[in-house]
């Protein structure tokens, strides 16, 4: 987190500085980066190709090499409204903004302000801006910096500026049961100073600048999210002592502690954070304080959700006197054996000496207490002046990037081979293997053998520093050992290149580039945090009897009827089973008490359903909820068919209720001719493109599916590819207007014309046009850059917003391909995932129950609850609402929700017949005979139509419409939309 505007750093670090190359920060090979019991902190940078040339780390050792050092003295201030050029939608405040005048506003994206500076020597420098971020979608703001009009590595086009967080109460707030209710997150709107520094805090420090003496233009770009500026800053970077040479300092001031003074600071009250999802966790034991006695307490903080590099949470502090304090942490860090997490340390928002920039915290199975302390286990003792203080702490996944990024360029090796051997045989997926047939690719491609064994030799060499930084053998480096084993086989024989298929390659490909991502996870749980005034331990961690003792009190906790606490339990209120997690059921539990019930006056117990299986179990058991939520798409119409849900169209306010959603949302849920449940949330299918790969390679996305088919001869030759996963069969269909049943529901209707077409196109994706079979994850993928355009849907939308910050403004999203047609309009039919929410016939209060679920999707509902479940965990859980009108009010950045909603439109999904469950399964094993099996396309789905029509027929006499004797008694209502809603768009 920045430094707040207008606060002084209270360390005493006057004469302490020892100049340390700036080249040691990152690149390491001095003797302060190995400490920590001995282990690297900080593996030295490797050279890598010409390809990583731009990645600041290879930048900025290119820099040190050519004899760039740390500049001595700062650049003359800018401010805001000093700017030389700006965009047309850049302005400046003409009014005084939090106490500041002057300041210029970036409003929209691709805004830009250009400021010129006056360096007064060669030399490396930081930039330090002063921000507030304004109103916008809850995310860090983004930006680009350019140097003289170009980005000095491409870390500059996506900086992050965190906006700073808080818990909206602590403690937090306790329900009927005694648990505690998660509390929300505020936004603080504060000016503060931003050093710029990489998104994920993948190098040390702030970001370092090559500037000449002399005039420079310096341009912000705006990326995501609006932001107000007040001053730019260029300074010589500030050089971190050692803490010996700290220490020496110290010395000599006044050092008035009071013998035996502690403070214990709560580690889940914070006093601020720089995202939302950093949050309060229940330990769910008694070994960590307050204990929670079977009750959820939210006693710690961290975890999993504080793992990404650059998230940071600070804590408030009050020393007695002057004087030398030690700090200690009560924390948990077992979430991979053996790893190490790292977190960069400040105090009153700076890192006080070098040791701290990335300290170690060290895999702990059980609850540990400790204090900072050197690699030989001396404590640190820290100078603080009398008053309040801060304490900072960042995830920071700074040690493991020269790692990272060498295996990230093994992998683009190792697939750069596999697309080599692939324009020798020809072998793009697994039915063209041919095991027969040798292709002696030594003589085809001179030197694979050395080229598979040196990158069997580089990845070693990975796993070695591995082991060093960690000081074991870490226990999840087993993927890339088997890895390692896999490519000196091959090595020792190249043809396996050929006979096996890209499948396992790409499983070999997957293992290396799940474990960069999981390295650079940096997970870590706080339960309290000591300030002393001596170095000896404050508090003893929990022993083995303690923990044994807490194993024993859970266990007959068990026995308890309150163990498992899923909700409320009134007996005047209708009863709601929710399956999702339990801080969705919290909120919606508030929500119903506040809004619901207080203007309705029917209660309502919101309750967790872990497993929607439970429902089957309830419905023969006698013992059904009224209302359950959260249910997958395909479940509410086999429960409807057995007569057990309320028919949701029959209530006589439905119709003016019904057009909150786009009609083709409500096929699934229509059962002959009735409604039996409402959509809650949607999951659209979008087209996904990497706008830097595709302008470098001339290529635009594609509108129709024939742009798709010009544009992949291109893609393909340049080494990319396209992502369609082959269970995403349902737009082919419905564009080719192609129907999956008869309009009377009681045969298939994919012996079609239409559905032949649509198949022969759906497999000749595969087979004529190479797709890949297999892609275990789409987001890795195009994150990597090997398949920059592709088609997803929501999941993949929030995997790249959330977990990959360094692509943002390098990627959008549009309208999937559709088919031209005659009237010059393109038909985007899709579907999507979906969940609903639906009535049980056995409720005795269907009318209370009827106006629960009319409150829980309309518009004022879905907003607040979409908004306040962000707020609450992040930006990762934006609520992807089915309310059309709700969906608009919710954080979207404005291109992309229209994008959404004109795609939106297009929505329809496969109706619900009886044994409809067989068109899916069918479809499937007919495109693995036809891929994967060399079938004829014809035959393989004229047999799935065969098995599709027998299990029809089987349903069919089952729940009536067939009598025995194979004679029709009545026919099914199909649900069908034929034209796009137009009503999604309009706001």
């Amino acid at each position: 987190m920045g430094t707040k505007s207008g606060s002084a750093v209270k360390l005493a670090l006057a004469g302490a500085l020892l100049l340390v190359p700036c080249g040691s920060l990152f690149a390491g090979g001095t003797a302060a980066d190995s400490r920590q019991d001995g282990r690297t902190v900080r593996p030295p940078v490797e050279r890598l190709s010409e390809a990583y040339a731009s990645l600041y780390s290879q930048t900025l050792l290119e820099w040190i090499e050519k004899g760039w050092k740390d500049a001595l003295a700062d650049a003359p201030r800018a401010a805001a409204n000093r700017f030389s050029a700006a965009s047309s939608g850049v302005s400046v405040r003409s009014d005084r903004l939090l106490g500041k005048t002057g300041v210029l506003q970036f409003m929209q994206s691709k805004d830009w302000a250009e400021f010129e500076i006056d360096v007064p020597q060669d030399g490396l420098y930081t930039i330090d801006l002063t921000v507030l971020p304004l109103e916008g979608t809850l995310g860090p703001v983004q930006i680009g910096v350019k140097i003289d009009g170009a980005f000095p590595f491409a870390e500059a086009r996506n900086i992050q500026l965190p906006r700073t967080w808080t818990e909206s109460v602590y403690p937090p707030a306790v329900n009927e049961h005694g648990d505690q209710i998660r509390p929300s997150q505020q936004e603080t709107s504060e000016w503060s100073v931003r050093p710029l520094t990489d998104s994920k805090l993948s190098s040390p420090g702030p970001l370092r600048w090559k500037l000449s003496k002399g005039k420079h233009t310096i341009r912000l770009e705006s990326v995501l999210e609006p932001f107000a500026l007040a001053e730019l800053a260029v300074r010589a970077p500030r050089q971190l002592p050692a803490y010996e040479q700290v220490a020496a300092s110290w010395q000599s001031l006044p050092d008035n502690v009071q013998p035996g003074w502690t403070s214990v600071l709560e580690a889940e009250q914070m006093s601020a954070k720089s995202d939302p999802s950093v949050q309060v966790q229940a330990s769910n034991d008694n070994l960590a304080a307050p204990a929670s006695n079977g009750k959820m307490i939210y006693n710690t903080m961290g975890g999993y959700r504080w793992s990404r590099g650059g998230q940071s949470a600070e804590w408030t502090f009050d020393v007695p006197s002057d004087g030398l304090y030690y700090i200690h942490f009560k924390y948990l860090q077992n979430f991979t054996k053996d790893a190490i997490s790292f977190r960069e340390i400040r105090i009153d928002g700076e890192v006080p000496f070098l040791e701290l920039q990335s300290y170690p915290f060290p895999y702990s199975r059980n609850w540990n207490v400790d204090h900072l302390k050197d690699d030989q286990g001396k404590p640190y003792a820290i100078y603080l002046t009398k008053g309040s203080h801060t304490l900072g702490l960042t995830a920071d996944s700074s040690p493991t990037t020269p790692i990272r990024e060498s295996i990230q360029a093994i992998v683009d090796a190792y697939q750069e081979l596999n697309r080599q051997v692939a324009m020798v045989t020809g072998v793009k997926n697994r039915s063209m293997v041919d095991q027969n047939r040798d292709w002696n690719l030594s003589e085809s491609m001179p030197g694979i053998e050395a080229q598979v064994g040196s990158l069997a030799d580089r990845l070693q060499q990975q796993v070695d520093k591995l082991q060093q930084l960690y000081g074991n053998s870490l226990q999840g480096a087993e993927g890339l050992r088997s890895v390692i084993f896999d490519l000196r086989k091959m090595a020792a024989q190249p043809d396996l290149l050929s006979k096996r298929p890209p499948e396992l390659h790409a499983q070999n490909l997957e293992k290396m580039t799940m474990f960069i991502d999981a390295l650079a996870r940096q997970p870590l749980t706080l339960d309290r945090i000591y300030v002393t005034s001596s170095p000896e331990q404050p508090a003893k961690p929990p022993g083995t009897l303690a923990v044994l003792g807490d194993l024993v009190q859970n266990f007959f906790r068990t026995f308890s009827p309150d163990y498992h606490y899923y909700g409320r339990r009134d007996p005047d209120g209708i009863d709601v089973w929710v399956n999702r997690g339990r801080d969705y059921v919290a909120l919606m539990q508030q929500l119903a008490d506040e809004s619901f019930t207080a203007k309705t006056g029917i209660k309502v117990n919101i309750n967790l359903m872990p497993n929607p299986g439970q429902l089957i179990l309830s419905n023969s058991a006698g013992r059904e909820p009224d209302v359950a939520l959260g249910i997958a798409e395909g479940t509410p119409v086999d429960f409807a068919m057995r007569g057990s849900l309320t028919k949701l169209s029959d209530f006589p306010d439905y119709a003016a209720m019904a057009p909150r959603f786009v009609p083709g949302t409500l096929i699934p849920f229509t059962y002959d001719g009735s409604v039996y449940a409402l959509p809650e949330t949607v999951a659209l299918n979008v087209l996904f493109y990497r706008t830097d790969i595709l302008q470098r390679i001339g290529l635009k996305p594609p509108d129709t599916w024939d742009d798709m088919y010009k544009m992949l001869p291109t893609l393909q030759q340049k080494g990319y590819d396209f992502f369609f996963a082959r269970q995403n069969y349902v737009p082919l269909f419905l564009q080719n207007g192609a129907s999956f049943y008869t309009n009377d529901g009681l045969s298939s209707a994919l012996n079609s014309r239409e559905a032949f077409n649509s198949f022969k196109m759906w497999t000749e994706l595969f087979t004529v046009y190479g797709f890949p079979t297999e892609v275990p994850s789409f987001y890795m993928h195009f994150r990597r850059g090997d398949m920059p355009v592709g088609i997803a849907d929501y999941n993949a939308y929030m995997q790249l917003l959330v977990a990959a910050p360094e692509l943002a403004g390098s990627w959008e999203i549009a309208p999937i391909p559709g088919m031209k047609q005659q009237d010059g309009t393109v038909a985007r039919w899709s579907g999507g995932n979906m969940t609903s929410g639906m009535i049980f016939k056995s409720s005795k209060r269907q009318n209370d129950s009827w106006e629960f679920l009319k409150w829980w999707t309309s518009t004022e509902t879905q907003s607040r609850f979409g908004n306040e479940i962000e707020l609450q965990n992040g930006v990762e859980f934006r609520w992807n609402t089915a309310n059309v009108a709700a969906f608009q009010t919710l954080p979207w950045p404005e291109k992309d929700r229209d994008t959404i909603l004109s795609q939106w439109k297009w929505y329809k999904e496969v109706p619900n017949v009886p044994g409809g469950y067989f068109t899916s399964r069918e479809l499937t094993f007919a495109w693995t005979r036809t891929v994967l099996q060399n079938g004829n396309y014809r035959e393989m789905l004229e047999k799935a139509v065969f098995q599709i029509d027998s299990e029809l027929k089987r349903k069919q006499r089952e729940f009536g419409f067939v009598n025995d004797q194979g004679n029709t008694v009545r026919k099914l209502r199909v649900p069908d939309v034929t034209i796009p809603w137009e009503e999604a768009g309009k706001r």
